[in-house]
């Protein structure tokens, strides 16, 4: 009898404590997912004389507030188009197209134009592999690719940022500080090359931050 109980405590024993280790472990996941409120998974871009143009999917906190917390954050398309020169346009229409022979396309138009672009979030639910602008009198049509293709993604981006924090990292959470806010964002110069811009926020204007290059993760520069 004394045997059957010790056996009966020890199986409660070890449930208890796979119970403890899979919550912890659930807690870990969800802690690193939630400190992350921006990131993107593709970017599709075109363009040529008139206009350059963009489509970024990912995800984000809505709305965004860069105070070193995370709240809720969601999916998002947005679209982005620059007129490249001096224009008048009130607003521009645009079909975007999956590139396939009576496939899927989407429409819209944009309006406001602000400092130069055009933005809006679409309900794209497909590859995206053209489009086709309408202002004014003036059509054009661009082909579209995604500029991360074959290359590191946003997840890889923020590993390598934290490899290269780590010595801070490791230094705030000895004093007990909450993870900080990660933002992730592609960033261009030249409209041709384009970098993984990490920045780790903290309360007021302390942040951290990383340029790294997709194509290889390496750093280029810090701050």
């Amino acid at each position: 009898m004394k045997k059957k109980i010790a056996l009966i405590v020890c199986i409660v024993l070890l449930v208890s404590f796979m119970a403890a280790l899979l919550a912890a472990c659930d807690n870990k996941t969800g802690a690193e997912a939630s400190d992350v409120s921006r990131s993107v998974s593709a970017l599709y871009t075109g363009g040529g004389e008139d206009f350059v143009v963009s489509i970024e999917h990912g995800r984000r906190e809505d709305p965004f507030i860069a105070d070193g917390k995370v709240s809720e954050v969601k999916d998002f398309v947005e679209l982005t188009v620059t007129p490249l020169s001096v224009n008048t346009y009130e607003e521009i229409a645009y079909v975007i197209s999956d590139g396939a022979e009576n496939g899927q396309t989407l429409s819209g138009t944009l309006t406001g134009n602000t400092f130069g672009e055009f933005r809006t979030e679409i309900p794209l639910g497909f590859v995206p592999a053209s489009i086709t602008l309408t202002a004014g009198e003036q059509t054009s049509e661009f082909a579209l690719s995604n500029v991360l293709d074959g290359t590191l993604t946003a997840e890889d981006a923020v590993n390598v940022a934290k490899k290269q924090f780590a010595e801070r990292i490791a230094a705030e959470e000895a004093e007990g500080k909450a993870a900080r806010e990660i933002y992730v964002k592609l960033i261009t110069g030249d409209r041709e090359t384009y970098y993984f811009y990490v920045s780790f926020i903290g309360e007021g204007t302390d942040y951290w931050a990383a340029l790294i290059n997709p194509a290889d993760g390496t750093v280029v520069s810090e701050k």
